[in-house]
């Protein structure tokens, strides 16, 4: 499996979308090496930096639920922030 033409996976939770950006070491490679959690910006294509997480993981899924793990619970951080300023 080639990742030349990787794009990011969309992840959604509690009504907030973040993306989770893979990255390779070799096209071929079937592990990530290193995931990023990626916030939306308010301009179309555009985000930040959530989370960076590095490998290794034992296969492809053990990545991308660590991925999905940190979303959450950045995207809980989020929440909480918000919520903390309108209290």
């Amino acid at each position: 499996m080639s990742h030349l033409m990787d794009v990011p996976i969309e992840h959604e939770f509690q009504g907030q979308k973040v993306f989770l950006k893979l990255e390779w070491r070799h096209p071929n490679d079937r592990i990530p090496v290193a995931v990023r959690v990626v916030q939306p910006s308010e301009i179309l294509g555009l985000g930040e930096v959530a989370a960076e997480l590095s490998g290794p993981w034992d296969d492809y899924q053990a990545a991308i639920t660590d991925a999905k793990a940190a979303a959450e619970r950045w995207i809980c951080s989020q929440m909480t922030t918000r919520e903390a300023k309108r209290g």
